[in-house]
């Protein structure tokens, strides 16, 4: 985790046209390093600086700046020159996800700040702002992973 934290300052100090991008993606990151952290040792698999730790970083670094697009995890395979099974795996042993779910926490998150920032958006323009093509898809995983629906979370920000 350390280390995580290090890189996510160093994402703010060098600043860098990609920095607002790269530290939410390392954030993600850690919070799954954490997650993960409480766990009994046996089942702890994560050694995000371990071997394949800059694979990490470079599927984060993509994700990060190609989430609002139609991501292929095929694609982005060919992109970073390895094998699409390989990243996979690597990806889930050092972060306890895959890609593809990671994709979808970070697009939730990025709409999230959305729904909190931009008032003025529907939740329709937000969902495309993320990379989702189905709205109805993008309120199901909101709600999945927070409980509610993207129209319930924002109504329930005005009230406070």
């Amino acid at each position: 985790p350390a280390a995580l934290i290090g890189r996510i300052r160093s994402c703010f100090r060098e600043g860098g046209g990609l920095a607002h991008i790269e530290a939410p993606g390392y954030l993600q990151l850690l919070l799954a390093v954490l997650g993960y952290a409480g766990r009994p040792a046996a089942e702890r698999r994560i050694r995000p600086d371990g071997e394949g730790g800059a694979l990490v970083r470079q599927v984060i670094r993509y994700l990060s700046t190609q989430y609002a697009e139609p991501v292929s995890i095929e694609r982005m395979a060919k992109t970073l020159g390895f094998n699409r099974a390989y990243i996979s795996r690597v990806f889930k042993r050092h972060t306890g996800m895959t890609p593809v779910a990671f994709l979808l926490q970070l697009r939730i998150d990025k709409a999230r700040q959305l729904l909190r920032e931009r008032n003025e958006l529907t939740v329709e323009q937000i969902a495309a702002s993320v990379g989702f093509q189905d709205p109805l898809y993008f309120s199901k995983q909101f709600r999945r992973l927070y409980g509610l629906p993207p129209t319930v979370y924002r109504a329930s920000l005005l009230e406070e």
